[in-house]
């Protein structure tokens, strides 16, 4: 950035009171240093046993282990989606039941998938 005349004749004026400002240190008052140390002692003196721990629900913990939101919301999409999938399909896909079938070819004849009877 480059400065021009009116801001270098603004930080020469302000020079002096930041230079006052870095020579004084604050000092806390003793009475604010003995009440700081008064309220961090009440609080050890409570028993860190006391505190309840919160527990995660089962919901809480499929949630997490399943990957928390993200997981959750790819799950429920994959859901939807197989399901609209398995309603909208058509009952016969074009092009296959539409004049002779030549890509079919039967490699081994002879072997048969033994499945059982009825099949």
């Amino acid at each position: 950035m480059s400065t021009n005349e009116t801001d270098r004749r603004q930080e020469a004026a302000l020079a002096p009171f930041f230079e006052a400002a870095r020579a004084q240190a604050p000092e806390p008052s003793p009475d604010l240093l003995a009440r700081v140390l008064a309220d961090a002692e009440a609080a050890q003196a409570q028993p860190a046993a006391r505190r309840p721990i919160p527990r995660a629900g089962l919901w809480t913990r499929i949630a997490q282990g399943l990957g928390g939101w993200p997981g959750l919301t790819g799950l429920g999409a994959a859901g939807l989606a197989g399901l609209w999938i398995g309603l909208a399909m058509p009952a016969t896909l074009p092009g296959i039941t539409e004049g002779p079938v030549d890509y079919v070819v039967d490699i081994a004849p002879d072997m048969a998938l033994g499945t059982g009877e009825g099949f």
